[in-house]
């Protein structure tokens, strides 16, 4: 006596083949159309409010601490940690050790205090404030665009405490998508000891910035409007120069606004500085398709039919932001951080970069880092780096040959 099981087998036996083949066509197509709308909407829109974290009790013994198992604590490298209740602090602490059931780590440095029974918010991101969590005094200024004021962090150079008013060079910092200005602050420390200005900016449709129609995003596009606009506000504030430091797709818009459809700059910029820059977007979208197990040719697939709507609903242009294809045309240094453990934007993208670019790109491949986490790792090298790359563009005692008048008619 056939069972369901074996009823159903012989309804499928008697199916026509072609009629076979058309369902499976039709459902293929389903799940791949279902996947590229999750993942066009997901590059389309990024407004995060919050920098991501977890948030746990907290065990202090001297200078130590003592936390729950968590993909956080567990993490390689530093961790922020800022405890909520009953006061407020920072605190950043070193790398993890198995203690039984709870995570140690040493705290490295604090600001405020980290008590015992605190409940704490922990994160790879180490900062979720301003640079007063540094300690670091600042001025909240407005970057003036065709399409609203961009909030921004202004923090002078350290010569420019005593008063003499003269303004060199200026780091202007460009989060990533989703991202929060908070997301540089990690560098913030090398950048003073370095001796230049920094200003930290963020780009429409971010949060905190104004919304410019559907809130989509253009993947490096037109955001790069809103930093040539930091650009001329340095111009303004009376900085002579200007170094360009992007974290992920902020790397992207950092690579776009020194392309040539987005006109002359307002300063010259000597130098770029990359951390875990989003390339190809195309490869980005088969990349994360594959992160979800994905056969590669599905993977391909969906990343064709997230390319055709974000084109069709964001108005967006992948040859305008494909920086790969754009190698060729660089001109500037480029300080460039990835990881090997980056499954957001592959590795493979800035590892292409370097290689057709060795000329130009001082690479540093962080082993076991993260997406936007190779600070953490390492964070002496990172800051050395970081430091030395600012000392070397900035003082070579010219301007670079491929700086142009024209270029930079405002320098």
């Amino acid at each position: 006596m056939p069972d369901g099981r074996l009823s159903f087998l012989g309804r499928l036996n008697r199916t026509p083949k072609h009629r076979l083949a058309g369902w499976a066509v039709l459902g293929y197509a389903g799940v791949v159309c279902a996947g590229a709308l999750v993942g066009a909407q997901i590059l389309l829109r990024a407004r995060s409010r919050w920098v991501p974290g977890e948030f746990m009790p907290v065990v202090r013994r001297g200078n130590d601490v003592l936390l729950p198992f968590s993909r956080e604590t567990l993490s390689r490298g530093v961790v922020g940690i800022m405890p909520l209740l009953p006061n407020k602090g920072h605190a950043v602490l070193g790398p993890p050790e198995r203690e039984k059931a709870l995570v140690r780590r040493t705290v490295q440095h604090e600001r405020g205090v980290l008590p015992h029974g605190s409940l704490a918010w922990v994160s790879t991101f180490v900062y979720n404030g301003t640079p007063m969590q540094l300690g670091v005094a600042y001025e909240d200024v407005a970057v003036r665009t065709e399409v609203g004021d961009m909030p921004a962090w202004h923090i002078p150079a350290i010569s420019e405490s005593d008063g003499s008013g003269e303004r060199d060079a200026v780091v202007i910092v460009i989060h990533g998508h989703g991202g929060h200005k908070a997301q540089g602050l990690r560098a913030l420390p090398a950048l003073r000891r370095s001796g230049a200005a920094s200003l930290f900016v963020t780009f429409r449709n971010a949060h905190g910035a104004p919304r410019v129609g559907r809130g989509h995003l253009t993947l490096g596009d037109r955001e790069a409007e809103d930093l040539t606009a930091a650009l001329r506000w340095a111009a303004e504030a009376g900085y002579r120069r200007a170094l360009l430091f992007g974290f992920s797709m902020g790397g992207n818009i950092v690579l776009s606004a020194l392309r040539p459809q987005h006109g002359p700059l307002a300063l010259p910029v000597p130098g770029v500085l990359l951390d875990s820059p989003a390339l190809d977007w195309l490869d980005v979208a088969r990349a994360n398709g594959r992160r979800y197990h994905l056969p590669a040719f599905m993977a391909a697939h969906m990343a064709g039919v997230v390319k055709w709507l974000v084109t069709r609903f964001g108005g967006q242009n992948f040859a305008a932001v494909d920086q790969l294809a754009a190698a060729p045309t660089f001109t500037r240094p480029i300080l460039l951080f990835h990881g090997d453990r980056d499954r957001t934007i592959p590795v493979t993208q800035s590892d292409a970069l370097a290689a057709a670019r060795p000329d130009l790109v001082e690479y540093h491949r962080v082993e076991g880092a993260k997406h936007i986490r190779c600070w953490n790792i390492d964070p002496q090298k990172y800051d050395s780096a970081v430091e030395e790359f600012v000392h070397r563009v900035l003082n070579t005692g010219t301007t670079p040959s491929f700086i142009s008048s024209e270029e930079h008619p405002h320098a």
